[in-house]
């Protein structure tokens, strides 16, 4: 096997595969990466990686020019190594060889030479496939949608193995909207995109780690002028499949029942306080460093008398000290002291884009609901509303101490 490549375009294509590849493993082969180099019939060379840890399989296609210095056949070769010795290089022209028979690979570049020891690719896990019979349901969606979509809600995925339903993101599929859930039990994310359909209702749970690759394996948004990238998603009974160009993402499902998530958001959450999000999140981020290091607990004080104040303070009872900050607000209700987990809060408000958020509250033990503010509009028909976002988050209060 032989061919050439630049440096960058091999690194670029490793880096999309390196979250995949198991750090140690009961099966050394998982610590590899499958390279092929195939010819189709109209004659195009293409160098396809593959990476999986059974779980999950990514693979990243690239196009080689220069047939008289392309030999073709398949290796895995040693992830750790071959990404570390190519993130190390230049930007610079690679001669890649492997002797099939000895599974010996050579990187040459024009001043050095690097040998590695590969294995077998008939050693290599072949890559995850749907059932057979299976008839997967099919959409496509904005890469950028996509990113957002996992951005907004992967940070709130629980890691309590004992709660495996809540170890990733419940995609829920509607007519003309995607649901995109995820809650800990702590805190709760909710992103309905609308004008977006799969002709046919499905929910599924998609583990946190493939979602967490999306957000590498996906464009960021395009400029100006720019066309969008789309990546389309098949779902079938175990697993889900996204192709990203010429990435592609599969991944097992959590065969679990997702909890009845719209039974616990609040609807008579009557107290509404609305404040600068810029503003709270570098109050609790300055307060939050005289909190405990146990509780992280922050205490929101709201006082309506006059202009309305938003007090956030933290004390340590343990080590002694304290900080409190004063913020102007708009609120409606009656005054109210209610305190938080201040990270909890912080990943909320660092997962909005609003320039201001709205507080739904009620009680100092029930949860308050977030939202972004948006100023009110005219009423907006459903041509209007095609491709709008709503996003919906909750967090669960801590008694505060005495």
């Amino acid at each position: 096997m032989k061919f050439s490549i630049l440096s960058s375009d091999l690194q670029r294509a490793l880096a999309r595969l390196g979250g995949v590849v198991p750090s140690r493993s009961a099966m050394p082969i998982l610590e590899h990466i499958l390279i092929d180099v195939s010819r189709d019939e109209s004659g195009v060379n293409t160098l396809k990686l593959t990476a999986t840890d059974l779980e999950i399989t990514a693979s990243v296609s690239l196009p080689l020019t220069g047939d008289g210095s392309i030999e073709l056949g398949k290796i895995a070769a040693p992830a750790r190594r071959l990404s570390d010795t190519v993130r190390a290089l230049p930007d610079i022209p690679l001669s890649f060889s492997a002797d099939l028979a000895t599974n010996k690979i050579v990187i040459l570049t024009e001043s050095g030479e690097y040998q590695l020891t590969g294995e077998l690719s008939e050693e290599f896990p072949a890559p995850a496939e749907f059932r057979t019979g299976d008839k997967p349901v099919q959409f496509s969606i904005e890469s950028n949608v996509l990113r957002g979509l996992a951005a907004k809600t992967s940070f709130a995925v629980s890691t309590d193995e004992l709660r495996p339903a809540m170890l990733g993101v419940l995609l829920q599929l509607r007519s003309n909207e995607v649901r995109a859930v995820a809650t800990d039990g702590h805190r709760l994310v909710k992103v309905v995109r609308t004008g977006i359909g799969a002709g046919t209702d499905r929910d599924v749970i998609i583990p946190s780690k493939a979602l967490n690759l999306l957000l590498h394996g996906t464009e960021s948004a395009p400029g100006k002028g720019e066309r969008k990238e789309t990546t389309g998603v098949s779902i079938g009974q175990s697993h889900i499949r996204f192709d990203m160009g010429p990435s592609v993402l599969i991944s097992r499902l959590i065969e679990e029942n997702y909890p009845n998530y719209e039974s616990v958001i609040p609807l008579d959450n009557t107290k509404r306080l609305i404040v600068s999000r810029a503003g709270i999140l570098a109050s609790v981020r300055r307060v939050a460093l005289y909190a405990s290091s146990i509780t992280r607990q922050i205490r929101l004080q709201i006082a309506p008398q006059g202009a309305p104040l938003l007090q956030v303070s933290a004390e340590d009872v343990d080590f002694g000290g304290g900080a409190r900050e004063t913020l102007q607000c708009e609120y409606e209700g009656e005054p109210l002291e209610i305190g938080f987990n201040a990270r909890y809060v912080e990943d909320l408000l660092n997962h909005l884009e609003s320039d201001r958020v709205v507080f739904q509250l009620s009680t100092p033990t029930r949860a308050a609901v977030v939202k972004p503010h948006v100023a009110a509009a005219p009423q907006e028909d459903e041509a209007d509303r095609a491709g709008s976002e709503d996003i919906l988050m909750l967090v669960m209060p801590i008694r505060l101490n005495s």
